[in-house]
């Protein structure tokens, strides 16, 4: 619907208690993945940053984690069962490192039932404002040669495709895109920046982004 006030979805910083979430979500998004990613190591991870997108109205049960037997559990005493917990449904999440003066995109993904919403734009959005929040030159990343789709989605926020690496897709030997923005701070850039959040605010409603404030 264009025009609508808002969308009822948010980016905000990821935390520990998303990781099940994230898991299960790069699971989909990346099944033949290996290892998986440590996502615990990486919050403490200081050139990193990660991001989730969550739907403010939807919420999921979560069994929590079994906690660590001490002593006691190991000579007989059992834990007491925990809780599930209730937990804000995450629907996508964005990974970025940021490195000599440059963001690199590390990972995006769209839980499956959620694509087609502007989730991954919005994404992609949050990408290039936290690297302007960094100070960051320029936006970096690698995409699937036959990933269509998110190739435009790149193109029409400014990335250019400036390279290519062979067979740097483990699982079926695929080339990835290296594709780049200009830089952040050229006019050029700002102005088409500026267009494509606008239009996107035009189309989807405006969105709550906590690394702004």
């Amino acid at each position: 619907m264009l025009g609508q006030s808002a969308l009822p979805y948010a980016l905000r910083p990821m935390e520990k208690s998303d990781l099940d979430q994230v898991a299960a979500m790069e699971r989909e998004a990346f099944p033949t993945l290996w290892p998986p990613t440590s996502y615990r190591r990486e919050l403490k991870n200081r050139m990193a940053e990660y991001t989730v997108c969550v739907r403010d109205d939807e919420f999921v049960t979560v069994q929590p984690r079994p906690k660590k037997k001490g002593l006691l559990g190991i000579f007989g005493r059992r834990n007491k069962p925990q809780e599930p917990i209730r937990q804000q449904l995450l629907v996508g999440f964005l990974g970025v490192w940021y490195m000599a003066g440059e963001a690199h995109i590390v990972s995006v993904a769209v839980r499956e039932t959620y694509k087609r919403k502007g989730l991954g734009e919005l994404l992609v959005i949050g990408s290039v404002e936290m690297a302007m929040r960094r100070d960051c030159q320029v936006v970096t990343l690698e995409a699937r040669v036959s990933n269509e789709p998110a190739i435009a989605l790149y193109r029409k926020y400014g990335f250019n495709e400036v390279g290519l690496r062979r067979r740097y897709y483990s699982d079926n030997g695929e080339d990835a895109i290296i594709m780049t923005t200009d830089k952040l701070t050229s006019d050029e850039y700002s102005s088409l920046f500026d267009y494509r959040l606008n239009a996107f605010d035009q189309r989807y409603g405006e969105t709550v982004r906590e690394y702004l404030f």
